[in-house]
């Protein structure tokens, strides 16, 4: 029988800690942190934080790995469907399961998604190193021996609890936000370093225990063939994923010189930089905290070398030593100045290798990209590529060593704070509909729009806003017609231009969709006395409370309707009329001597005005011509119509402004046409309709079948 053993440097896993032949190095899922749409105070306190965590781990080394993760399409599609009440199928149209599976699918399309970030933490200790001899034991073809070497290795790792609970609470407690990896996290993190640049699973394998003896080290080691030619510059990766055969290039690059950064206010967390580029860029970064003596000593050594050639120039040789030797004097002064007066600990040195292993179909795709990011970085931070890619590669993968020492940066922790690799978009909710997709990642992001209201219970009010040809109109249509299909909602959109109305002809809303085309409506549609609904004495309790909550409700809706008559008569006046002292008054005095109820219209005003005196007179002469009953004004004249054209079934209505003659800009208000002048009233009353819309729907649902 032949010895299995791993070409990995992993010899065995423990819930969360990896044992090699030279260590331990327990591992940790960091939590994500928004960046986007956050003040620069809170951005610059983030890395602050950051930055003091990892001083709390000097001499001690770090491996980061950032990596990605598909979007939990089928997750999504269950929390989706319980949420949601779709509307029926109809015949021609997509069913809500292919709709369901569509969905998935095009989210699962993106070639990122999900940001992960690990770090694996060095555990030390005189008896952290469970080295080849316990391998050795565990390998023996004795079972008892065998049962030895299990329970040798069970009493060392609990000779580490001590010192493992420890690294455990100062990371949950840190602004890194880490929490043991879980069996799955690990399976996963694995997958994607032994498999790297492959597209990732949509569905990994079970990770039933999270403890790995070192034969189970082959679900790994053979994922894929890895195969490198002298002086290549891509590393070729051949495997399987999601049941199909893949090859991929895939190019490691290392960060070399880095200039100085002014995060935030000017540049991006640099090891976000390539969260920008289309392909799934991962990182792998060893580095370690220097100890304080072993900084300064460092610093000694260096400033020592520079006054010793400063000297060489001046006295041995009686020269002007060069401009940037004096530069480089004055740069290890202040270093040496700050570490000797900071008190926050961010002055500590650190140094560290960082990776980038770029993936490309094809070794020009991978050089495309890697050209891409260089200029990303330009002129901050060199990006370097390297021969010897396959060494290179394998430091991604938990437990190798490092391959060089070549990149090797050296830095405060106040510059590697401004990294913030677990900088990402946290935004969106885990069932609503797929409404947009992250503008770095590409991430899909579903939108539940009574989230605020019925959750956190606060306002609904969501503005967008854009320029000209920015796509609002796009994105309000796509989520109307998303959230009337999944949940059955009540929507009801003003459309200036007109191509809303085409969602009323969707086959899967055929019944449930109407458009209206304001410039068609019957006369009456836009009466502004029926914008404002009464409210209905059944809707109060019995008594003299409900008469009078009642009462007091029924006056301030006829308060508000004589203001918005009111209002709409004053737009319609010539401005030159407008603006004359007693219109007003004219005005008030015709609507309360027509009445404040609903069933009035402007016709009556006008008639009323007539009867006032010549003022009045003069008052309707001037409305005339704009209310002529041949025109768009007809909207305005004869009986409220809104109930005669509302309807239960209308779930989505499409109020079309197309064919208003909207003022000009730049022209006084003296010289508009009668159409320019009349298209304001028009438009604010469009408003109002949509508002008594809503109101009217409110008011004839029940407390037992209110959606949310």
């Amino acid at each position: 029988m032949k010895e299995y053993r791993p070409r990995l440097a992993l010899r065995g896993i423990t819930g969360h800690l990896t044992r090699t032949e030279s260590g331990t190095m327990a591992w940790y899922s960091l939590a994500p942190r928004p960046w986007a749409m956050r003040a620069d105070h809170e951005r610059e306190a983030l890395m602050s934080a950051v930055g003091l965590a990892l001083a709390a781990l000097p001499g001690r080394w770090l491996h980061w790995r950032v990596t990605w993760r598909p979007y939990p399409a089928a997750q999504w599609a269950r929390a989706h469907d319980e949420w949601a009440r779709p509307l029926p199928d109809q015949p021609d149209g997509v069913s809500w399961e292919e709709h369901l599976i569509a969905e998935q699918e095009r989210a699962l399309a993106v070639p990122k998604a999900v940001k992960e970030v690990y770090l694996g933490v060095e555990i030390r200790g005189g008896r952290s190193k469970l080295g080849s001899l316990g391998d050795q034991l565990v390998a023996s073809r004795s079972a008892t021996v065998g049962r030895l070497a299990g329970r040798w290795i069970e009493a060392e790792l609990s000779a580490l609890d001590e010192e493992v609970t420890r690294i455990d609470s100062l990371m949950a407690t840190s602004a890194l936000g880490g929490e043991p990896v879980t069996a799955g996290e690990m399976l996963h993190l694995l997958y994607r370093s032994c498999a790297l640049g492959l597209p990732p699973e949509a569905v990994m394998p079970a990770a039933p225990n999270s403890s790995w003896a070192t034969e189970d080290m082959a679900a790994v080691d053979g994922l894929a063939r890895w195969t490198a030619e002298p002086y290549a510059p891509t590393l070729r990766v051949s495997g399987v994923a999601s049941g199909e055969r893949h090859d991929r290039h895939v190019l490691i690059a290392s960060l070399g010189r880095m200039g100085e950064l002014n995060v935030p206010a000017a540049d991006l967390p640099w090891m976000t930089v390539v969260d920008n580029v289309a392909v799934p860029v991962e990182w792998s970064a060893r580095m370690r905290v220097l100890p304080q003596e072993q900084a300064a000593r460092s610093l000694r050594f260096v400033a020592d070398r520079v006054d010793s050639q400063h000297r060489h120039y001046e006295i041995d040789h009686g020269v002007e030593a060069p401009p940037a030797l004096a530069r480089q004097i004055e740069l290890a002064s202040a270093v040496r100045d700050e570490l000797d007066t900071d008190q926050t600990g961010l002055s500590a040195r650190c140094e560290g290798w960082w990776r980038m292993a770029i993936p490309g179909r094809t070794e020009r795709e991978a050089l495309e990209t890697f050209d891409q990011i260089r200029h990303l970085f330009h002129p901050q931070v060199a990006v370097e590529r390297s021969e010897g890619q396959y060494a290179l590669a394998r430091e991604f993968i938990p437990g190798e060593p490092l391959a060089t020492t070549a990149y090797r940066r050296r830095m405060s922790l106040r510059h590697l704070s401004m990294a913030v690799p677990t900088a990402t978009e946290i935004i969106g909710d885990d069932h609503g509909p797929m409404m947009f997709s992250a503008s770095t990642s590409g991430r899909p992001i579903p939108w539940d729009p009574w989230y605020d209201m019925d959750t956190q219970q606060v306002s609904g009010l969501t503005p967008v806003i854009g320029g000209l040809g920015s796509g609002k109109t796009f994105l309000m249509g796509t989520l109307a017609a998303q959230v009337v299909r999944s949940h059955s909602a009540y929507v009801t959109l003003l459309d200036p231009s007109g191509p809303l109305t085409q969602l009323t002809e969707m086959p899967e809303l055929r019944g449930y969709a109407r458009g209206l085309s304001l410039m068609d409506a019957p006369p009456g549609t836009l009466n502004p006395y029926s914008m404002i609904a009464d409210p209905d004495r059944r809707d109060y309790e019995e008594g003299l409370r409900g008469d009078d909550e009642f009462l007091r409700d029924r006056d301030a809706a006829q308060a508000q309707r004589s203001n918005l008559v009111i209002s709409v008569l004053t737009q319609l006046l010539p401005a030159a009329i407008r603006r004359e002292s007693g219109v007003q008054q004219l005005l008030l005095g015709a609507v309360h001597r027509v009445g404040l109820g609903a069933e009035h219209d402007l016709g009556e005003v006008m008639d009323a005005l007539r009867y006032t005196g010549s003022e009045g007179e003069r008052l309707a002469e001037s409305l005339g011509p704009i209310l002529s009953p041949s025109g768009p004004a007809r909207l305005l004249l004869g009986a409220p119509g809104y109930e005669r054209w509302a309807s239960d079934t209308d779930q989505l209505l499409v109020l079309s402004t197309k064919g208003l003659t909207l003022p000009r800009e730049g022209v006084d208000e003296q010289d508009w046409g009668l159409d320019e002048q009349l298209s304001l009233p028009l438009m604010h009353l469009a408003a109002w309709l949509a508002y008594r819309r809503v109101c009217w729907r409110s008011a004839k649902m029940t407390s037992s079948d209110r959606w949310k």
